[in-house]
């Protein structure tokens, strides 16, 4: 951990964060609304399984703005940081599907 997210990670902690400590893990897309329209950027409903070492799996739902040219699809695995105190609490790197 570099100095930068040492900091933030005590900010966290500071402020009452449910992120704090957070356990690196993945979240692999279930299921995934389809586009509608035209638009660009668009709301996707998802349902993701939330998974990091030393925690139970956690299914949940969500919805997130994406660019459609990157819309998430069933299987695709995001990085996250999943809540070691509430595991329903759940960062995920969406930017990542631009990659």
């Amino acid at each position: 951990m570099d100095g930068l997210e040492n900091a933030a990670e005590q900010l966290e902690r500071l402020i009452g964060d449910p992120l704090a400590g957070a356990a690196r893990g993945t979240a692999t897309v279930l299921t995934a609304s389809a586009p509608e329209g035209r638009s660009r950027y668009q709301e996707c409903r998802i349902t993701l399984r939330a998974e990091a070492e030393g925690l139970e799996p956690a299914v949940l739902e969500t919805a997130v703005v994406v660019d459609r040219r990157h819309w998430p699809r069933a299987g695709t695995v995001l990085p996250a940081r999943i809540s070691r105190t509430h595991p329903g609490i759940v960062d995920v790197t969406w930017d990542a599907l631009a990659r």
